[in-house]
């Protein structure tokens, strides 16, 4: 009993872990990186300061890296003119790391817009600018809506779930780039969706590139889009590691939670209701006995005869102990020597004379 128990028991950790592996192995197969998980880190991509939301990235939530070229990154300039939305908003999500040799955590935030650099005129080129409507962007001072060989500020409204301003000031870019001496390079500006600060009652985007990270996001930076994700449960690696920020959506937590629970109750009780019906004499699960595996780990037992075979075994047993029993009782004749056999006689006859007195 104790050996079967065991037996069922690494039958069960065996199940569990080739099916972990098999879905590793399907998200590696899709997403091309390893890992393809990251967990989020920050509330930079939540759609409220209180609530979050399924579809939108929220602090907690595990999203699935699905490798990417920069050819193949949407951002939101595009995004709007070609209808392409991900995580609540128009454009692709990339995750990116901050330079070449950079240790710290990778950033995950919306691709607003790429820049070109014009190494013949000394400013940057917006291209996907042209494919906008006219009053969701210009040029300061201006107001002109020209996409070339931009120096100055461009201006995108109505961006993001509280559509916000983006004030995109090139001549900061270009002024990093000259105090280090280097030379200036394109790349994606990119931005939190709810990194966002008020001024003078007018609600602009802080885009990454005059916060987190000055320079434009290279291609080579970029270590993949956000495609799918696996709500709340990353709090747990979160809790565990002592990475959780104090602003964790209520919600999320609770949702947690009660996710967790119907996965180790809803088992118990269904184990629990075969138990009952099975007393009753009903199989509820007698379809999945097909597809069980124990056969594969039982012992070959002897196979049983058949009636026939039983039969045929039964009258060989018969007609071996009738042979026995017809040896026994038949007795050969017994072999007498000849000259034994003249003495005897003739003794016999000496017997039978008469003697004289």
């Amino acid at each position: 009993m104790v050996n079967m128990a065991i037996r069922k028991l690494f039958i069960n950790i065996g199940i569990a872990a080739a099916t972990i592996l098999i879905i590793f192995s399907l998200l590696f197969a899709y997403s091309s990186i390893w890992p393809p998980l990251v967990v989020v880190e920050s509330s930079s991509m939540q759609h409220s300061d209180t609530r979050s939301f399924l579809g939108v990235i929220d602090t907690g939530d595990i999203v699935i890296v699905k490798k990417a070229h920069g050819n193949d990154i949407i951002t939101y300039v595009e995004g709007v003119a070609r209808e392409h939305m991900t995580y609540g908003d128009y454009g692709d999500v990339i995750i990116y790391n901050k330079g070449t040799n950079s240790h710290s955590a990778p950033i995950i935030h919306r691709a607003i817009c790429r820049i070109i650099y014009n190494a013949t005129g000394g400013g940057f080129d917006i291209p996907s600018l042209a494919s906008l409507p006219m009053w969701k962007w210009k040029v300061l001072p201006e107001g002109e809506h020209v996409w070339w060989n931009l120096k100055t500020v461009v201006e995108i409204y109505g961006v993001g779930y509280l559509n916000v301003t983006v004030h995109l000031d090139l001549r900061n870019i270009l002024q990093y780039f000259e105090s280090r001496g280097m030379t200036p390079h394109g790349g994606f500006i990119t931005m939190g969706d709810h990194n966002i600060i008020s001024n003078n009652g007018i609600l602009y985007g802080y885009y990454d590139q005059i916060s987190i990270f000055r320079e434009p996001v290279k291609d080579d930076w970029v270590v993949g889009i956000a495609r799918g994700e696996i709500p709340w449960f990353g709090l747990l690696k979160l809790w565990v590691s002592g990475g959780a920020p104090p602003d964790i959506p209520e919600n999320s937590k609770t949702n947690l939670f009660l996710t967790i629970a119907v996965i180790i109750v809803v088992p118990i009780g269904i184990d629990a209701l075969n138990f009952v019906l099975r007393r009753r004499g009903i199989e509820i699960f007698s379809w999945t006995k097909k597809f069980s595996i124990r056969p594969l780990f039982k012992k070959a037992e002897p196979e049983k005869p058949s009636n026939t075979q039983k039969i045929a075994n039964i009258n060989d047993k018969t007609a071996v102990t009738e042979t026995d029993k017809n040896k026994r009782g038949t007795k050969e004749p017994m072999k007498i020597d000849e000259n034994q056999h003249q003495r005897v006689k003739k003794k016999k006859q000496e017997k039978s004379r008469p003697r004289g007195k």
